[in-house]
């Protein structure tokens, strides 16, 4: 049988939008949901806290009931994740310092955000929510009475460059894991951007102060996000099977937020015909339907390694299905394994 390496990661976050929807639905439900499934086949996950929120409710649990209940609820969540043997590692998105709280809904406005990456806050609140994420994980991994350590980051929005702002960070806090690269892609919407044209595609490298660049003698190990491919009968069927299910509620997001953000729009005409037909995107658990599944599975057929980013928010029930019958069709026919993030991430052995 064949071994393939596969990461199961998720962005364990509200919405960062104008509303931030609630705990219930954009987490607790659809990360149970979640967690069925990985118990089910005896897989492992990371899970990426978006700890700045925890941070801010932290700071107004003692005055509202409700935001007290939000933060109690999470954390024995997160407890139970760490004792059921997955990973809890940091998450950050700065313009939560900038978030409202508003009591009557028990929900946040996000719009604020034009602190949105790392590098446009000041030097001692990059130290605030690292100290804070530190701590808090650590904390979490001590009630679960579990031995590791939050030892990988995902930067929030994937905005990891500069690299150089998050350095002194990975070293002070022994964060030698990485995992905010989408191989060969790249993004410049004016406020917003990163380039990963270059970087090594598909395969886990080490790097060292360029994060897209290999070094085999880096201190770090990135674990880029692998990015799909559906084009011809697929993309069709897949675009086609999303309009036809606008009002089904399998395929309606358990979360109930909005979301940060917008879309550019070309004005190439040859780009939006090839677009009719072909697209490109991370490999996700939320995209899942049977229009695309046979695309997943070709996809870790030809790769040793595949590597999903996923949202319990954007998760919708039949998605969920569809994972399910990935992963059991996938370990008929291949050994899984994952990354020993509690061993030296550069050894040869770190995939066992």
């Amino acid at each position: 049988m064949v071994v393939k390496s596969l990461l199961i990661t998720f962005d364990y976050e509200l919405f960062l939008g104008k509303r931030s929807g609630s705990v219930e639905n954009c987490l607790i439900e659809p990360t149970n949901q979640i967690l069925k499934v990985l118990s089910k086949y005896n897989q492992k996950a990371l899970f990426f806290i978006d700890t700045t929120y925890m941070l801010r409710l932290a700071e107004i649990k003692s005055q509202y009931q409700k935001a007290l209940s939000d933060y109690n609820i999470i954390c024995q969540q997160l407890i139970e994740i760490a004792q059921d043997g997955h990973w809890l590692l940091h998450h950050l998105h700065p313009h939560w310092l900038d978030a409202d709280y508003i009591p009557e809904i028990n929900q946040w406005d996000l719009s604020k955000n034009h602190r949105f990456v790392f590098s446009s806050i000041c030097e001692n609140e990059k130290d605030k929510i690292f100290n804070f994420s530190n701590e808090f994980l650590n904390h979490i991994y001590k009630e679960a009475k579990v031995n590791k350590q939050p030892n990988g980051f995902r930067a929030g929005g994937l905005f990891i460059e500069p690299f150089s702002e998050f350095f002194p960070y990975f070293k002070k806090f022994n964060i030698k894991n990485e995992f905010s690269v989408i191989s060969n892609t790249f993004r410049n919407d004016n406020r917003f951007s990163y380039d990963f044209r270059g970087s090594p595609i598909n395969r886990p490298y080490s790097f060292q102060n360029k994060i897209g660049v290999e070094d085999k003698e880096g201190d770090f190990m990135e674990y880029p996000i692998s990015l799909m491919e559906i084009n011809g009968f697929s993309k069709l069927r897949n675009s086609m099977i999303y309009r036809i299910n606008t009002k089904n509620p399998e395929f309606r997001p358990f979360g109930d937020g909005n979301s940060f953000g917008h879309k550019a729009e070309s004005t190439d005409i040859r780009k939006k015909i090839k677009d009719i037909f072909s697209m490109k995107l991370p490999a996700s658990i939320e995209f899942l339907n049977s229009g695309n599944m046979s695309c997943y599975f070709n996809f870790i057929k030809k790769n040793d390694y595949f590597h999903l980013l996923s949202h319990p928010k954007l998760l919708t029930p039949i998605s969920i299905k569809m994972f399910d019958r990935f992963l059991e069709r996938t370990l008929k026919k291949a050994q899984i394994v994952n990354p020993d993030f509690t061993s030296n991430p550069l050894a040869e052995n770190h995939f066992h």
